[in-house]
C-alpha cells in the first residue's frame, strides 16, 4: 500500500496539511524525495517546474503562513503531483477557499486534467463539480446516479451549469 500511495496516487486535501516550518519549496521538494522520483538535482528543477507551473514561484520560499490559502493550496497540489502519479484524489480541495481562489485551484486541476492527469474529486460544491467530465451523485454511500459531460471549457460553463443543474432537479436533490 505504501509503495501505491507514494509512487501512483497523489493526495489534495482539503486543509493543505503544509509542514509549517518548511517553505512551500521545501514541502514539494521533500514529497519528490519520499517518492523517490530522482537525484538531489532533478527534484529541485522538478519543484521548481512545479512552482511555476502553479504560478506560486515568487512564493517558495516563504512559509505556509505567509502565503494566501489559494497559494497553499496550489503548493499541496504541486506536492500530490511531484511523484507524477497516475491518479490524483482531491478532496473538497476548495472547501476552504475565497471565490477567486477556487477558481484558481479548479482552473489549475482542469489544466492538469486537459493534460491527461486523472483526478477524482470529491465535493459538495456545484461549482467545483462543473469541471468534471464525469459527475456521480452519491447519497448514503451508495451511486444513484452520474452524468456525463465533454471536457470543460470556459465557454461552455452556463450550458455546463444548466445540464448539471437539471439533472439534480430531477434527483430531487
Amino acid at each position: 500500500m505504501a509503495h501505491l500511495r507514494a509512487n501512483e496516487f497523489g493526495f489534495v486535501f482539503q486543509q493543505t496539511h503544509l509542514v509549517s516550518n518548511l517553505t512551500l519549496f521545501e514541502n514539494i521538494a521533500v514529497a519528490g524525495f519520499a517518492a523517490k522520483v530522482g537525484n538531489t538535482k532533478e527534484i529541485q528543477e522538478k519543484t521548481d517546474r512545479l512552482l511555476f507551473q502553479m504560478h506560486i514561484e515568487d512564493a517558495k520560499d516563504r512559509l505556509p503562513s505567509q502565503v494566501s490559502g489559494g497559494e497553499a493550496q496550489r503548493a499541496a497540489i504541486a506536492r500530490a503531483m511531484i511523484g507524477n502519479p497516475s491518479l490524483l484524489f482531491a478532496d473538497e480541495p476548495t472547501g476552504v477557499l475565497n471565490k477567486s481562489n477556487s477558481e484558481e485551484v479548479m482552473h489549475l486541476l482542469t489544466e492538469l486534467n486537459h493534460h491527461g492527469q486523472s483526478i477524482l474529486m470529491v465535493t459538495h460544491d456545484v461549482r467545483a463539480a462543473l469541471h468534471g467530465n464525469r459527475i456521480l451523485y452519491l447519497e448514503d454511500g451508495k451511486i444513484l446516479d452520474e452524468i456525463h459531460l465533454s471536457p470543460y471549457q470556459n465557454n461552455n460553463l452556463r450550458a455546463r451549469e444548466n445540464k448539471v443543474l437539471g439533472w439534480l432537479s430531477s434527483l430531487q436533490w
